[in-house]
Order: structure tokens, then sequence, then C-alpha cells
């Protein structure tokens, strides 16, 4: 019935925590962005979430890494 839903391992858990205690920063780097994070480092970005994520994939290979959409920062600048 549908798709199986993927288990969130131990690197997608560190990379939800390094982005929950990065968030300010990452909104102000890459406002209305998806980023695609791999060992708590973002290497991709863009606006578009299927290319972003084709991207990852070629950097990441074999290796996994998580798809993120940053908001715009509510701190003024």
């Amino acid at each position: 019935m549908g798709e199986k839903e993927e288990l969130e391992d131990d690197a997608d858990i560190r990379n939800d925590l390094w982005v929950k205690e990065n968030y300010v920063g990452l909104c102000d780097e890459f406002p209305n962005q998806w980023i695609a994070v791999m060992d708590k480092d973002v290497v991709a970005s863009g606006i578009s979430k299927r290319q972003v994520g084709k991207k990852a994939e070629e950097i990441a290979g074999e290796r996994r890494f998580s798809l993120y959409f940053m908001e715009p920062s509510a701190l003024p600048p």
C-alpha cells in the first residue's frame, strides 16, 4: 500500500540536530531555499527541491543526506 516509509538512521538524526542548532544562520544564508545536508555540512542548495536532491545524490554517492527548506529569517539584519 503506497511507498515504504524510510526510517531515520543515525546520520539523519545528526543532520537534524545540526540544522536545529544552526537554524537561524542557515535561514540567513539560504532564505527560501532547499538545502541538502550531509555529515553536518550543506552540500547543495537552491530553490528547486528536485535539483538540490539530484545534485546532492551526485555528491553523496551511497552516503545519506537530508533535505530541508529554509524559511527567511525573522530576525532583522
